[in-house]
């Protein structure tokens, strides 16, 4: 077989390979997920993006940049503007915070509304008073809301609530395996979150409430390491 055979070959396999490529991306959706909290939050999508065996190129968890919602809306956007950059552009880039007791909740989240009319796609996923609102409802609905009381934060009540649950007694900031802990009951809390997320539209309060279902179904929906390889087969 000549070399002119050879690199004729070569070249049909290269662009076949971009073409699939191509295909894939087009089918797919690739999401950058920036979170306020440094730890727990992150290690909760990172447990759930594993499990569901999505490529890491598809979920990207990103560190913050600072723990307030809008420097979580600026890191979110910056990366939003570096990945645009190579030619490609994130799908849906999540900003996840909480209200608690931060004064630049509410422009946060009007900013991403902001941005996302004018077509650069940040969305708020935000929880009343923290990311803790997420986990009680794994164990049931609760819409009870959530106040200061003495040196206990907002955000500190929530946690004690949670701390009462089964195996959460030694619950901390930072942990790990939380995902892998409470998946058994996940649909539950997806269940419990719209449901809560109805309560709130009718009595027109948040306290408490939480996006983080959205997330998790946006990430449950794409297709996982094995799906790609059967249509990458198939292809």
């Amino acid at each position: 077989m000549g070399s002119d055979d050879l690199f004729r070959k070569r070249k049909a396999r290269d662009g076949a390979a971009l073409q699939r490529q191509k295909q894939e991306r087009a089918r797919n959706k690739r999401y950058l997920i920036v979170c306020e909290g440094t730890k727990t939050e992150p290690h909760y999508f990172l447990e759930l993006r594993e499990d569901l065996g999505i490529r890491p190129q598809m979920v990207r968890v990103a560190p913050n940049d600072g723990v307030s919602p809008d420097r979580v809306v600026d890191h979110a956007l910056a990366l939003y503007k570096e990945d645009a950059v190579g030619g490609d552009v994130y799908d849906t880039v999540y900003c996840v915070f909480d209200r608690d007791r931060h004064t630049t909740f509410d422009a946060a989240v009007q900013r991403t509304k902001a941005l996302s009319a004018a077509g650069t796609p940040l969305v708020a996923i935000t929880s009343t008073p923290c990311f803790e609102v997420w986990l009680l409802l794994h164990f049931g609905y609760t819409d009870q809301p959530f106040h200061c009381a003495g040196k206990k934060s907002v955000g500190d009540q929530v946690v004690a609530a949670l701390k009462t649950k089964k195996g959460f007694g030694k619950y901390g900031k930072g942990q790990k395996g939380i995902y892998t802990q409470l998946k058994g009951q996940l649909s539950n809390a997806i269940d419990n979150a719209e449901q809560l997320r109805k309560r709130c539209a009718a009595a027109g309060s948040d306290n408490p409430a939480t996006d983080i279902d959205k997330l998790v179904l946006a990430i449950q929906a794409l297709p996982s390491t094995l799906m790609l390889q059967v249509s990458s087969f198939r292809s």
